[in-house]
């Protein structure tokens, strides 16, 4: 018995302990939740503001003059700063502002803004408003519509700001640099905007249409990672250097009509449909790793260097009427039809897989004088790049290839040739006075004897240059159909020009097969 009862309290004793020892890691558990908990709560606390402004007391200060600073506050009513009672001055509008209708009144406000890490509950109104100082607006909430149309802005600042109702920014006139990094943004409207200094929407996310039509960005515009979930339209927009690197737009891009007049880069953009008809590209445009997922309209655009190096064309790529007055390259560009002329393309940089596959494409679409003027182009620059891995033997029978006959590509050259020979035989001839004219018919074999003969009894007549020249075109011609056939009747030749009979025969039978190999390419 006192074995079993040192048995039983033993069990007992680990089995209290192992309990323990549970409970006590169940309420280690329950105490870090808690406390993360607790640390949320606080960050949530932190990030919404602690303090409410009535919109009137912002307004007021505005109306006075005085500088508006605000820092984590709730701003409750509607800032509409359009029915202050303002200094107003008239403003000059271009025509495209008078066709839309924008007011030439305007009211000037000296006040700088600063309401930063806010919520505006109400609407913002500063239509037609001459902001005279900087205006900061970061990580500010927009819970209403926000009006800025026909306004100007000097130094202006939206960093990670939250529209969550309409932007209206039409004919907005931002005269230094405009920072709307991180913002979001809704229905957006930002078209006839000039943007005098640097603007920048890096890693902006448009959650619906964005309206970007006849922009003006006189200075960098920097949309690198913006996110645009909906329809962009930047139709008749002007960009000068522009930045739209791994930009991502979910739904169609328009750049009909588009004029870029500096360096323009979309590399790894992520496209749904990208609408480039009638674009301008006065400079580089970048399409490097760009990935098009329907279609890749560039029809009747003008580009000056264009680089679709490893881009991604899914469906279909349409390029017809295009003009591309410097260098295309196409390293590694994957599309499945491509549809463009060879007339279109100025330059395309050299790559074998490049050249070839753009060859098939011409023969896929039925574009066979395109692909055979592309197959010329590409042995050209593989001319030129033997040449500078120092293969000359290559290059040179490369080089006599081109200049004899195109590649098969040029059948005028063999004719113009064939002419050149033809002159000078017919010069050599004439000149040298090789050439004898027997006055007496006689049988060939004779004729050749007394010719060798020196002290031959025939009486010989000088050949005018003109029957020189019809006789290198006698023996030129007659080499089409044997290299070696008999003298003319009427002519012999004498001593040096006999050689000169067998390489005119040679090369009029050499010239003659490249003339139908040509012919026969170009068919």
């Amino acid at each position: 018995m006192p074995s079993r009862d040192i048995t039983y309290y033993y069990h007992y004793y680990l089995v209290k302990r192992e309990g323990d020892a549970t409970l006590a890691r169940l309420r280690g558990r329950i105490l870090v939740l808690s406390l993360i908990a607790l640390l949320f709560l606080a960050l949530a606390v932190q990030a919404e503001p602690s303090r409410v402004v009535q919109a009137e007391e912002i307004l007021n200060k505005i109306e006075l003059g005085e500088p508006v600073e605000y820092d984590g506050v709730t701003v409750v009513g509607d800032l509409d700063v359009s029915a202050l009672n303002l200094s107003v001055i008239r403003i000059k509008r271009t025509s495209l502002d008078a066709f839309f209708r924008l007011s030439e009144d305007a009211k000037i406000v000296a006040s700088p803004i600063k309401i930063i890490n806010s919520k505006i509950n109400g609407e913002l109104n500063l239509k037609d408003i001459i902001l005279q100082n900087a205006t900061n607006f970061t990580k500010t909430k927009f819970e209403g519509a926000v009006l800025l149309r026909g306004s100007r802005f000097s130094q202006t600042d939206f960093y990670m700001a939250q529209f969550n109702k309409d932007a209206d920014f039409e004919g907005t006139w931002f005269s230094q640099s405009a920072l709307f990094r991180e913002v979001g943004f809704n229905q957006t409207n930002f078209a006839m905007a000039h943007f005098d200094g640097d603007v920048y929407f890096t890693s902006a996310q448009f959650n619906q249409n964005a309206n970007f039509v006849w922009a003006w960005f006189n200075q960098t515009a920097d949309f690198k990672l913006t996110q645009f979930n909906q329809t962009v339209d930047f139709r008749g927009a002007h960009f000068s250097q522009t930045d739209f690197r791994w930009a991502q737009f979910n739904e169609d891009a328009v750049f009909e009509g588009t004029l870029f007049r500096q360096h323009a880069s979309f590399m790894g953009a992520q496209f749904k449909l990208g609408y480039f008809y009638k674009s301008q590209f006065d400079e580089d445009a970048d399409f490097t790793g760009a990935n098009f997922d329907q279609s890749a309209f560039f029809k009747e655009a003008h580009l000056f260097n264009a680089s679709f190096d490893h881009s991604d064309f899914s469906n279909q790529a349409e390029f017809e009427g295009v003009q591309i007055n410097g260098t295309l390259s196409l390293y590694r560009t994957k599309y499945d039809k491509l549809n463009i002329r060879w007339s279109s393309i100025h330059d395309l940089a050299y790559d074998d897989t490049a050249y070839y596959l753009l060859i098939e494409n011409f023969k896929k679409l039925g574009f066979t004088d395109d692909a055979s003027e592309c197959y010329y182009s590409y042995r050209c620059k593989h001319r030129e790049e033997l040449f500078r891995q120092g293969k000359i033997d290559s290059w040179f029978f490369d080089l006599l290839a081109w200049a004899a006959y195109g590649y098969g590509l040029r059948p005028v050259r063999p004719l113009g040739w064939s002419v050149l020979f033809i002159l000078l035989g017919g010069a050599f001839f004439f000149f040298t006075k090789s050439i004898s004219r027997s006055k007496d018919s006689e049988p060939s074999g004779k004729r050749l004897r007394a010719i060798r003969s020196k002290d031959s009894q025939q009486s010989v007549s000088d050949v005018s240059f003109w029957e020189a020249l019809l006789l290198s075109a006698t023996y030129f011609t007659s080499g089409a159909s044997a290299i070696i056939s008999s003298v003319p009747q009427e002519f012999s030749p004498l001593g040096r020009s006999r050689y000169v009979v067998v390489i005119l025969r040679l090369l009029g039978w050499v010239f003659f097969v490249l003339f139908l190999t040509s012919l026969g390419k170009i068919a």
